[in-house]
C-alpha cells in the first residue's frame, strides 16, 4: 500500500541537516524555476527514497553506485551518503554545484562522492552504476526516463547486470501515466513501453509544502525494478508466447505502440493499416513484411493471447501482455509471408 507523506516519520537531528543544506545553498542562490528547482525539505520523505532503493543493507551499500541528478543543496545527497553508497551527482546549475563542492569537500576528498556540473540528459554515464535516485525536474522527467531505459538496454546488451533500481520523485499526474494506475485513461505509449522492461509501483504521495519553492501540484515517489515481461510470458506454457510464437522483439514492440497511440482515437484495424515511420530500422522488418502480416492479421480475429475483436479496440484497450502478445503474432505472421515469398 502507498504511503502518504503524514505517515512517514523524520528524525530531528536529520531534519535540521537538511535544513542547514537548504539554507547554505540560499544564503547564495536563489532558486530558479525554469530548471525546476523545488528543494524537497521533508526528511522522511528523503529517508523513504533510500528504503525503496534498498540501499540500507549491509552488502547493498557497499557495492551500490548511485545516480543522483539534480541534487541541488544536496538534501538527498546526504541520505545517500549516510547509507554508504558511492554517489554520482550531475547539477545542471553553476550555483548549486558550488554549494555541493563547498559542503561535500571531505566526502568528495574520500571518493564517495562525484559531482558533475552539466546537463545529465546529454552527459555520459558511468558504466557500473547500480542505481538511480532522484528529486529530478519535472520538466525533465520524460526524457530522463528514456535515457534510463537506453542506458539499462545498453548495459543488459554489453553483458552487465545494469541497475538494480531506479527511484524517481516525479508529477502525481505524471507517475500515474507512468504506473499506468488509473486505468486505460493512463495508459499511453511511455507507460507500456515502461511495462515491458520494468515493474513500476507508485508509493510516497508528497504535498507541495514539503518544498521550498511550492510546486503547483503533487508529486508521488515511484519505484522501476527491471522485469522482462517477454521472458515471463515465453516462460508461461499456456500463454502463446511461451508454444508457437516468435518472441516479442522489444524495439518492435516499443515502435508498435508507439505508432497506434499517435492517433489513440482511431482503432487498431485503422492504425495497422499504415506502417510505422522508421520501420526499416529495426532489423528485419520492412513495408512489405509488415503488410503481409497486417493482411493475415486482419483475416483472424481469433488470434489466442488477445481479446475478441480486438482490431475494433482502441490502443488503450489492450494491456501490456496483450500489446506483447500483438507484437508476437506480427512477427510470426510476418515470417510467413517471407517465406510464402
Amino acid at each position: 500500500m502507498p504511503m502518504g507523506a503524514d505517515e512517514a516519520t523524520s528524525d530531528p537531528a536529520a531534519s535540521e541537516r537538511v535544513r542547514e543544506l537548504v539554507d547554505l545553498l540560499l544564503d547564495r542562490s536563489r532558486p530558479d524555476t525554469r530548471l525546476g528547482q523545488h528543494f524537497l525539505l521533508d526528511d522522511a520523505v528523503l529517508a523513504r527514497a533510500v528504503e525503496l532503493a534498498e540501499l540500507h543493507q549491509a552488502d547493498s551499500a557497499a557495492s551500490a553506485r548511485v545516480l543522483e541528478v539534480g541534487p541541488g543543496p544536496g538534501t538527498l545527497t546526504q541520505k545517500l551518503l549516510d547509507a554508504g553508497v558511492f554517489v554520482h551527482a550531475i547539477e545542471l546549475d553553476p550555483a548549486a554545484t558550488a554549494h555541493l563542492c563547498r559542503v561535500f569537500a571531505a566526502e568528495i576528498a574520500e571518493h564517495r562522492l562525484e559531482v558533475v556540473e552539466g546537463d545529465a540528459l546529454g552527459l555520459p554515464w558511468p558504466d557500473d552504476l547500480t542505481h538511480v535516485v532522484c528529486n529530478p525536474p519535472y520538466q525533465i522527467s520524460s526524457p530522463l526516463i528514456e535515457r534510463i531505459e537506453l542506458y539499462q538496454r545498453d548495459a543488459v546488451r554489453g553483458g552487465g547486470a545494469g541497475l538494480a533500481a531506479v527511484v524517481l520523485l516525479l508529477q502525481e499526474e505524471f507517475a500515474v501515466k507512468v504506473g499506468m494506475t488509473a486505468g486505460e485513461p493512463s495508459r499511453g505509449p511511455l507507460g507500456m513501453s515502461l511495462a515491458f522492461s520494468w515493474r513500476s509501483e507508485l508509493d510516497l504521495k508528497v504535498p507541495p509544502h514539503a518544498f521550498s519553492p511550492h510546486p503547483a501540484v503533487d508529486s508521488r515517489m515511484v519505484r522501476l525494478t527491471p522485469d522482462d515481461l517477454a521472458t515471463a510470458l515465453g516462460r508461461d506454457p499456456e500463454h502463446p508466447l511461451g508454444d508457437s510464437l516468435e518472441p516479442a522483439d522489444a524495439r518492435f514492440s516499443r515502435l508498435l505502440v508507439r505508432h497506434c497511440f499517435e492517433q489513440r482515437r482511431k482503432k487498431l484495424r485503422n492504425r495497422l493499416a499504415r506502417p510505422p515511420k522508421r520501420l526499416e530500422r529495426i532489423p528485419g522488418w520492412h513495408r512489405s513484411r509488415w503488410s503481409g502480416a497486417v493482411q493475415a492479421l486482419l483475416k483472424d480475429d481469433g488470434l489466442a493471447g488477445l481479446p475478441s475483436g480486438f482490431l475494433d479496440l482502441r490502443p488503450e484497450s489492450l494491456t501490456e501482455q496483450e500489446w506483447l502478445t500483438l507484437s508476437s503474432w506480427l512477427s510470426t505472421l510476418g515470417i510467413g509471408t517471407l517465406q510464402a515469398e
